[in-house]
């Protein structure tokens, strides 16, 4: 096992370089490309390109150095450019990196030992926690639901995870009008002593989920139900629909409603008890 896992470890390292030289390779052509004709191309359009660059050279050409004069449209573009040459690495990087992680093993769900497959879990998630690493300016907005849905996250319309963090998103499954509050964490995999476990993970329909709250795998989460900001979704945890889930229990929204607030603390704080009913399971 352990020569598996230096050849992984190997792989994994020569896969993120040459997807750098791959995705590097055609951006710098291009950008040299433009670099050399992108001038020629807009004075061959002529107006308005040829008048502006006559204006210029005549206004400012003495205060400016020779190359300004030769390559005014693509110094007037290069921050534009620039930008446009890094979303296309971005791109190719991305394909990339999609297709290195199929190189990795992926562990089906269940307990696995954390000696022997620890870093095979580890490497098979390392190219969608580096990839954001990669985007410097554009980072905030891969941080988001079209990354996760990339790397296999299935995520409901209308769902908004922000600033909330998918650990395993090959083992999401999210449905409708979800909303994650700050550094809410949604996790597939949970290390418990020298085991890995691991289980897809899956919210229903209209689910809130509170800040700083973690959700461990396993879980099922019905419609409608909301998580307390920093409250624990335990491993395997099945979450009855129309519910409030806070301190260790869930209790009925309804009920929290109707209820006067000292009742509702006490059946928050574990003095009053409440068990479903056949309808409110999942």
């Amino acid at each position: 096992m352990k020569l598996k896992l230096i050849a992984y470890s190997a792989y994994m390292v020569l896969s993120i370089l040459v997807s750098l030289t791959v995705a590097s390779i055609p951006v710098i052509f291009f950008f040299l490309y433009l670099f050399q004709n992108l001038d020629v191309f807009l004075m061959g359009v002529g107006w308005p390109f040829t008048s502006i660059q006559a204006w210029f050279i005549a206004t400012f050409g003495s205060y400016m150095p020779q190359i300004a004069t030769e390559k005014f449209w693509f110094l007037l573009f290069l921050i534009p450019i620039t930008f446009i040459c890094y979303a296309l690495f971005l791109g190719i990087l991305l394909g990339m990196f999609l297709l290195s992680r199929r190189g990795i093993p992926f562990l089906e769900d269940g307990y696995h030992s954390v000696e022997e497959y620890m870093l095979i879990y580890e490497y098979y998630e390392i190219y969608y926690v580096l990839y954001p690493y990669f985007a410097w300016f554009f980072s905030v907005f891969l941080d988001t639901k079209p990354r996760h849905q990339v790397f296999g996250a299935k995520i409901g319309r209308s769902t908004i995870v922000g600033n909330g963090r998918l650990f395993n998103p090959e083992r999401t499954i999210i449905g409708d009008n979800c909303f994650f509050g700050y550094d809410a964490i949604l996790s597939g995999h949970v290390y418990e002593g020298d085991q890995l476990y691991l289980k897809t993970v899956r919210l229903g329909n209209n689910v809130t989920v509170g800040a700083n709250a973690v959700i461990l795998p396993g879980a099922n989460i019905g419609d409608n139900v909301i998580i307390g900001a920093n409250t624990v979704v335990p491993k395997d945890k099945v979450i009855p629909p129309n519910s409030l889930w806070v301190r260790g229990k869930a209790i009925p929204r309804t009920l929290v409603q109707d209820l006067a607030i000292g009742d509702s603390k006490s059946l928050i704080n574990g003095t009053t008890e409440y068990t479903p009913t056949e309808g409110e399971r999942v």
